[in-house]
């Protein structure tokens, strides 16, 4: 049954009618996050929040939707200015537990404690959390706007692919506008500040329209009509500039998903699939093709036609791609008919070149017969020849804004076989297990929060363990972690990181007072580096961090003084760290950046040298041995051309273990059976030459 609600000042109405599934998929799919963002144009620390909400927008597109609520205190204008606030504003506010600005929930779900209230450095954990949780219900919607009269039509319809915790739902339908330019405290823009995604008004009222029949297999429509004004509290509606964001709650609180559209012509309906069972992340090699298999499934009724397209982000110039439908193979955009419910194979075909690289591939699906709906899209993603990977933190854009600092410092290092990407993509790479060839992971923490999740800390720890290095910098890192303070996010998981793996011990928190970086002149890598000013990167916020090593580890850098310590280094039997308590981006130097970059690069690859690995890389192997650690046996790849190429084998104490010819083979095959647990090295040799010893790690039997 079709149920009609007409909300306007008059009143509401409803009318019955008959309608059939058009918009929304009957698969379970999983949940998009919706955070609801508590700002206001008095609150200092509001555009920072508006940064981050907005990042999470653009690191997961089509899946994080945010609504910013401007309530309380900071909203208050002042003579003058206008009035961003909304009837909601203060109900919602109160079922959040807030106590700051600004503050945000994620599906207004608990993740600790009794509120729902968050603190900005922990939106990004908290909605990559619930984006990995399967909907009970999947949402979709449709708009119509009649630009005459003001009228907006939003069509909705949900299906139940199980029941959920509660039978009494509610639909919400949030109105909400970019690009208005006003007022706001911080920013650096004054009264011209680009506010985006700002609440209008909610159409379903306070709470939303109840839905109370929700077992799984339940299909319900709901139409509403809303007649937009010109303006609310004096603040023009830009139609043009809207969009409705859809939820489903479980009563005021639990949000099981939701989607945003359009205000203008909008839709979601779900045109089909593309997915694959098989990790998304995959290990490379030159000259080696990969396949990523995957299917493709239609939602439309009957046979529909189909555009898909294959783009490739940041691919070497070297690398070559392409992808079968059918088992048709295509470069450029197809054309394809798909019947309803018929799955069809599809695969992305990637071989890498001599460049390393760990590009991006998204193969789009389109329909052709409705082009206003959104795309399907796979991304799949391909490392190879990288042995240094900087990894930028998912809590803010701070770190991506300040990658180019470790780019410059590899680049001066001689070092080429880099790539950049972020700690959510390494987390799959490595739960994948496709870091092997990662010699060094930089942690560009910059200034974000949570300094790293529980997920992401927990691949660091497993990329450690697999006899791999860590280079981690930025401030804050040690507060969040350690300090227990309110708005921190330490965990068991990530506080056993900072103390177990990088053997470091949070003293506090640091003040500007701390602007000066010495080398401690007693460490044999570090002792020679100049010093550096340290300078307020972050507008004001400044907190250089004092930090102390724990035993084993050494402190490599302090700062005014030799009381307070600013850097430390550890080496395990497996692996090393270095920690900086400061982002690098916060040296004035860039000589002594790039020198630090440099010496660390050396330390953390056992005295290596970029020219000398970049050339061992290019000239011999075209991959790290696999698997590492191994049991059985281990395979190394050698390049085509040395056919003449042999892999030595040596102990810990520096004893040849054993030989083994490549042969005619581009795989070197080592049988490690009856070989002692332990850590050993191996090196390629032929007649040009040798390459530099690579650890391998023999777990035993």
């Amino acid at each position: 049954m079709r149920k009609l609600f007409t909300l306007a000042v008059a009143g509401l109405f409803s009318v019955y009618t008959l309608s059939a599934q058009v918009l929304v998929s009957t698969q379970p799919m999983p949940k998009n996050a919706i955070l609801e963002e508590y700002t206001g144009i008095h609150c200092t620390y509001c555009p920072d929040g508006h940064a981050i909400a907005q990042s999470i927008m653009d690191n997961n597109p089509g899946r994080a939707f945010v609504i910013a609520i401007h309530q309380g205190s900071f909203a208050s204008p002042s003579a003058g200015e206008p009035d961003y606030r909304t009837s909601f504003g203060d109900a919602l506010a109160g079922q959040t537990g807030l106590t700051g600005y600004p503050s945000g929930t994620v599906n207004r779900h608990v993740f600790s404690g009794s509120a729902t209230a968050l603190g900005r450095g922990s939106w990004s954990s908290a909605c990559d959390q619930i984006m990995q949780q399967t909907s009970p219900v999947n949402i979709g919607i449709a708009t119509e706007y009649d630009a005459g009269t003001r009228e907006l039509t939003i069509d909705i319809e949900l299906y139940y692919t199980s029941a959920p915790g509660s039978s009494s739902n509610f639909i919400n339908l949030a109105l909400i506008q970019d690009s208005i330019y006003g007022p706001q405290t911080g920013g650096g823009a004054g009264s011209n500040y680009r506010h985006m995604h700002m609440l209008r008004h909610l159409i379903t009222g306070q709470w939303g329209e109840e839905v109370n029949n929700t077992g799984a297999g339940t299909f319900i429509t709901r139409t509403y009509n809303y007649t937009i004004p010109e303006a609310y509290n004096n603040v023009a509606a830009v139609v043009e500039n809207m969009h409705v964001v859809a939820f489903v709650a479980e009563g005021h609180q639990e949000i099981l998903t939701g989607d945003m559209v359009s205000a203008i012509n909008g839709t979601n309906r779900y045109i089909g699939e593309l997915s694959s069972e098989n990790p998304f992340v995959k290990r490379g090699y030159k000259g080696f093709e990969q396949q990523f298999d995957l299917e493709a499934v239609s939602n439309l009724e009957g046979t529909q036609a189909f555009l898909f397209d294959l783009e490739a982000v940041n691919a070497p110039a070297d690398w070559q791609y392409s992808y079968l439908i059918d088992g048709v193979e295509y470069t450029g955009t197809a054309s394809v008919s798909l019947e309803q419910g018929v799955s069809v194979p599809v695969a992305i075909k990637v071989t890498p070149g001599s460049s390393a690289g760990f590009p991006g591939f998204k193969l789009s699906m389109r329909s052709e017969t409705y082009p206003g709906a959104p795309a399907r899209f796979f991304r799949t993603m391909l490392i190879a020849g990288v042995t240094d990977l900087v990894v930028n933190g998912t809590g803010g854009p701070e770190s991506s804004a300040n990658q180019g600092v470790y780019l410059t410092g590899l680049q001066a290092s001689g070092i080429s076989s880099y790539a950049v990407t972020d700690a959510n993509v390494m987390r799959d790479m490595i739960n994948a297990g496709a870091h092997q060839d990662v010699f060094t992971v930089w942690l560009n923490i910059a200034w974000t929060f949570p300094a790293l999740s529980d997920s992401q800390a927990e691949a660091v720890m497993t990329f450690l363990d697999d006899g791999h290095n860590v280079f981690i910098a930025g401030q804050d890192i040690g507060w969040d972690i350690m300090s227990g303070d309110a708005g921190s996010n330490g965990t068991e998981i990530t506080r056993n990181f900072y103390t177990d793996y990088l053997k470091a011990i949070f003293i506090n928190d640091g003040s500007s007072a701390n602007n000066r970086l010495n080398a401690n002149p007693d460490d044999e890598v570090f002792g020679q580096v100049p010093q550096s000013t340290i300078i307020d990167a972050y507008g004001g916020y400044m907190y250089p961090e004092e930090i102390d090593a724990a035993a084993g580890a050494n402190v490599i850098f302090n700062y005014n003084t030799t009381a307070k310590h600013a850097a430390i280094r550890y080496e395990s039997p497996v692996y090393r760290t270095i920690y900086f308590g400061i982002g690098l981006e916060m040296l004035s130097n860039t000589d002594v950046r790039n020198q630090i970059i440099g010496l660390s690069r050396q330390w953390l690859s056992d005295e290596m040298t970029g020219n000398e690995y970049s050339n061992a890389v290019n000239a011999l192997i075209s991959g790290q041995n696999y698997p590492n650690p191994a049991t059985d046996y281990t395979f190394i790849p050698v390049n085509r051309e040395l056919n003449d190429a042999y892999a030595e084998l040596y102990s810990a104490s520096g004893a040849l273990v054993m030989k083994q010819s490549a042969g005619n083979s581009t795989l070197i095959r080592l049988s490690l059976e009856g070989l002692p647990a332990g850590v050993y090295t191996y090196r390629i040799v032929s007649e040009s030459g040798s390459t530099n010893f690579k650890k391998l790690i023999v777990t035993g039997k």
